[in-house]
């Protein structure tokens, strides 16, 4: 009888593709969810958004689905937050929270104010790059929706309605048109970069999420459901590159 994708599913619940197709390294996806919960958990030793954002797999056939393991790595990257954001608030306050964003804010703007077409350096001979002017676009976007949830430099929540649909997420999940060299924008420069972005935005959400239950008694119990469903989560892939974790 053939293999039918999705029938087969590992011990993260996570389903695996066919026999002939490629996925995520079973063994060390596993791994990783394993030490990710334990840290999670655990009071002496701390998972963060960075740790999550940098893990890379191998791939193998008939893996783990690329879609599901990104959806669950997605989840699990949006309850470190969470619980970043409630502790923060809890032992510092929302003042010292604020100025700490704002300060990630300051350096992401460091970059931003380089001049457009200027902000990194262009791509090797040969080697393929990011499209600079989309790459300059999206980071003049990003500064805004940052500056209006910190409600910094005269940007408000009414001046960037447009980008109601810029969020983590969807910076996360960008591609950008491929150029030739120095045509665009070095891609391991920029993918940096926009992990910072990431972090920011994350942040902003986060607070939305969870400051109204911070204090007064309430426990948040945010890592519930982190990698269950996982194909249910917003999917997560690398940006403009094959389909390999970065």
């Amino acid at each position: 009888m053939a293999h039918q994708d999705g029938a087969d599913k590992g011990a993260s619940g996570i389903a695996r593709v066919g026999k002939r197709k490629w996925g995520y390294d079973p063994d060390q996806v596993d791994a990783f969810l394993d030490r990710a919960h334990a840290l999670y958990e655990s009071e002496d030793a701390h998972l963060t958004q960075q740790d999550i954002q940098n893990v890379s797999f191998d791939l193998s056939k008939g893996g783990y689905d690329i879609t599901q393991v990104d959806a669950a790595l997605s989840r699990l990257e949006q309850a470190v937050v969470d619980k970043q954001t409630t502790r923060e608030i809890t032992e510092h306050g929302r003042v010292a929270w604020k100025a700490q964003t704002e300060e990630l804010y300051r350096q992401v703007c460091e970059h931003a104010d380089r001049g457009t077409g200027e902000r990194f350096a262009r791509g090797h001979d040969r080697r393929p790059s990011y499209d600079r002017k989309q790459v300059d676009r999206l980071i003049d976007q990003i500064v805004d929706k940052a500056a209006a949830g910190l409600g910094v430099d005269g940007v408000s929540e009414q001046d960037v309605r447009k980008l109601a649909d810029l969020n983590s997420g969807a910076v996360s999940n960008v591609v950008f048109t491929q150029r030739k060299g120095k045509n665009g924008y070095d891609e391991r420069q920029v993918d940096y970069y926009l992990n910072s972005c990431v972090q920011l935005l994350s942040r902003l959400e986060s607070f939305a999420r969870v400051s109204d239950y911070v204090g007064g008694g309430h426990v948040v119990r945010l890592m519930a459901g982190a990698v269950a469903n996982p194909a249910a989560a917003g999917v997560r892939p690398v940006q403009g590159a094959p389909p390999t974790r970065v």
